[in-house]
C-alpha cells in the first residue's frame, strides 16, 4: 500500500510541474489548465478551431511529465522495497 501511495504522489507532483511549465504561445499565452487536461473539450467550436493545435501540444507536454512521474515513482518504490529485502537478508 505504501508503494502505491508513493507512485501516485510522484505522478501527481510531476503532472503539477508539467502544468506549471507548459509552454505559452504568441498572442495566446498559457492555455487554461482545465482546457489543457481535457484537450479542449470545454473550448467553444469557433475558438477551438484556432487553438486546437496549441491545446494538443500543451496536453502532450503535460502527459510527458505525467509519464515521467509514473516511471520515477515506480523506480522509487522499487528501490525502497529492494532496500528492505536486502536489509532483512543482512540481519540473518
Amino acid at each position: 500500500m505504501k508503494r502505491i501511495i508513493i507512485i501516485i504522489l510522484v505522478t501527481i507532483l510531476a503532472t503539477a510541474v508539467g502544468l506549471y511549465f507548459r509552454p505559452s504561445y504568441l498572442l495566446i499565452g498559457q492555455m487554461d489548465w482545465l482546457n489543457v487536461l481535457t484537450k479542449g473539450y470545454l473550448v467553444g467550436s469557433f475558438a477551438g478551431l484556432f487553438s486546437q493545435g496549441y491545446l494538443d501540444e500543451s496536453f502532450y507536454f503535460v502527459m510527458r511529465f505525467s509519464a515521467g512521474g509514473l516511471v520515477a515513482g515506480l523506480m522509487l518504490a522499487w528501490a525502497m522495497s529492494g532496500s528492505k529485502k536486502s536489509a532483512a537478508k543482512k540481519k540473518k
